[in-house]
């Protein structure tokens, strides 16, 4: 029998179940906010049990975690990476002196990486997050410029008065 394309993916998912369900406050408060009890929770976090976390009780409890742990879990299986659908405009020197200390976190890790010539799984799974980050920053900070060129005025970045910089 061949085994299904999900099943290299279980581990993960039992992972960010696991997670999510630490975050909203345990297997009871995970009970609370969802159609299942704490034995089902029990099972879905647990890498010994076959069973998997449905769909409609990763949203439940994603939603109450405000945090997308199993989603991302569940997207990443598929190849493909999740962002807000909203991105605020955010304060842009914040989010500039943010993606500054990260690329300088990516570098490093890349050039750590890149060392033997080779990028393997626990690699790319190190740094795929850090280049996620990343990228909400820069999302972000584009929010920021986009807004200040729609709406045709300067903004005031925070810290900082107008008239000093």
């Amino acid at each position: 029998m061949i085994s299904p394309f999900s099943a290299a993916f279980v581990p993960a998912l039992k992972t960010a179940t696991k997670r999510a369900v630490a975050h909203v406050g345990g297997i009871d408060a995970a009970a609370v906010v969802s159609r299942v009890g704490r034995t089902q929770f029990s099972d879905y976090s647990n890498r010994q049990r076959d069973a998997v976390i449905p769909l409609d009780v990763a949203l439940d409890l994603d939603h109450c975690a405000e945090h997308p742990f199993i989603l991302h879990a569940m997207a990443h299986a598929l190849g493909f990476l999740m962002l807000p659908l909203h991105v605020g405009p955010g304060d842009f020197g914040q989010d500039m002196s943010e993606y500054a200390q990260a690329s300088g976190d990516i570098l490093a890790t890349a050039v750590r990486i890149l060392e033997d010539g080779v990028v393997d799984l626990d690699e790319a799974n190190e740094i795929a997050p850090k280049l996620t980050r990343a990228k909400q920053l820069l999302e972000r900070a584009l929010a920021h410029v986009h807004s200040v060129q729609v709406q045709n005025r300067p903004r005031v970045v925070t810290g900082r008065d107008a008239a000093n910089g």
